[in-house]
């Protein structure tokens, strides 16, 4: 209840975050200064959304992001890295191959907007340049926020679905759900020293939100429209409910409610390393 809360509340999710980045902080600064190793990557990844739309195929990849970091290498075996993803999903209801999910016929489109902050280990001591160590596979974890506002393109017209409370409900879900995003990002990948500082690998990771609005499909079907429409009262109920039943779902279920939404990238990497002088492991 209180990861939902949070979801909701912008001040919140940031002193999360800012926690998080103050102990993050601490570990680095408890490392010898001459122990300094710093990476930058981009990367270019396919991108995947698990949630009401799409609850059971985890290779529901339907979209194209990327993203720039830095990495700080506390030594061969750790790593903190921040990073900066674009992250484009989307999902249809017409993809599934249940007919009800199908008659209900949702969808939409978001851009992610990510932060993140991870720490990598490597399996193997992982020097670029050296002779010896030139690849190792890699697990990662760490937390994200994002900024997400739903849409999807109707008749050439693009429409945010955040601001027209599509699941309104004057009693029970009188508000706009919040733009921010807070995750856990988890995964794994593999990296090979191609040449001097130069690296590439590929890597697959899935964060698990806290927040079931990344779909626009949360909980139950509209019991009245809100009072103020960017579109036409025809085009509010059509984009509430596609089958054209608005009527007969008022107040049912419309989305799972009870599980939060996920997405998923899983693409290449290529990083350059800068070494200090001084780096005693390095040696």
């Amino acid at each position: 209840m209180l990861l939902k809360t949070l979801s909701l509340h912008p001040k919140s999710i940031r002193l999360v975050y800012f926690r998080y980045i103050i102990i993050l902080f601490i570990l680095c600064a408890q490392v010898k200064s001459h122990a300094q190793q710093y990476e930058f990557g981009i990367t270019g990844f396919g991108t995947g959304y698990m949630g009401d739309i799409n609850p059971d195929n985890p290779f529901y990849y339907q979209n194209i992001g990327g993203g720039l970091s830095v990495k700080y290498n506390l030594n061969p075996t750790w790593g903190i890295k921040a990073g900066f993803n674009y992250i484009a999903l989307h999902g249809n209801d017409l993809d599934s191959k249940f007919g009800a999910q199908q008659d209900r016929a949702l969808q939409f489109n978001n851009n992610l907007k990510e932060l993140s902050v991870t720490a990598e280990f490597n399996f193997f001591r992982f020097i670029a340049g050296r002779a010896i160590n030139r690849y190792t596979p890699y697990l990662l974890a760490g937390v994200s926020v994002a900024l997400h506002d739903p849409y999807i393109n109707l008749d050439g017209t693009t429409i945010k679905l955040r601001e027209l409370q599509l699941e309104y409900d004057a009693e029970h879900n009188p508000d706009k759900y919040s733009k921010i995003a807070l995750s856990v990002p988890f995964g794994l990948g593999f990296k090979h020293n191609i040449r001097g500082p130069w690296s590439i690998g590929a890597e697959i990771i899935y964060r698990t939100t806290f927040n079931d609005n990344i779909d626009n499909v949360s909980k139950n079907y509209a019991t009245s429209r809100p009072r103020t429409s960017a579109v036409s009262p025809e085009t509010w109920d059509f984009l509430a409910d596609p089958s054209g039943q608005l009527e007969e779902h008022r107040g049912k279920a419309r989305g799972n409610g009870k599980n939060y939404d996920g997405f998923m990238t899983a693409g290449f990497t290529l990083t350059y390393t800068l070494i200090s002088a001084k780096c005693y492991w390095w040696q």
